[in-house]
């Protein structure tokens, strides 16, 4: 059931795989404001952006300004969406997956 599984979920993955990239895009996108406003390196603020998108959140580095901490809210909303993608896909897999397992041979 587990390469069922996999294969199931990366097949679900790559048809929604635009869907995954503009999420990306929009964390990075991010990430190009944060490092302007906040006056960071850019991969301190890919950091910062994809920390705080998949809602982690370390605290090694923190938006200081006030249009920055409006960015990083922005970004962990992009990142529920992100969890919340992955894990309806994950979810199908697994539904597809027991399904073909409890097909009679």
């Amino acid at each position: 059931m587990l390469g069922s599984f996999i294969h199931i979920f990366v097949r679900m993955v790559w048809h929604i795989r635009s869907v995954f990239l503009a999420i990306v895009a929009l964390i990075i996108a991010g990430a190009v404001v944060i490092a302007g406003v906040e006056k960071i390196p850019i991969g301190e603020a890919v950091y910062f952006a994809f920390i705080t998108g998949l809602t982690i959140g370390y605290g090694d580095i923190v938006a200081t300004t006030t249009f920055g901490r409006i960015m990083s809210v922005l970004l962990g909303f992009v990142g529920i969406l992100f969890t919340g993608l992955v894990i309806a896909v994950a979810v199908h897999a697994v539904r597809e997956a027991w399904t073909e397992t409890q097909k009679p041979d």
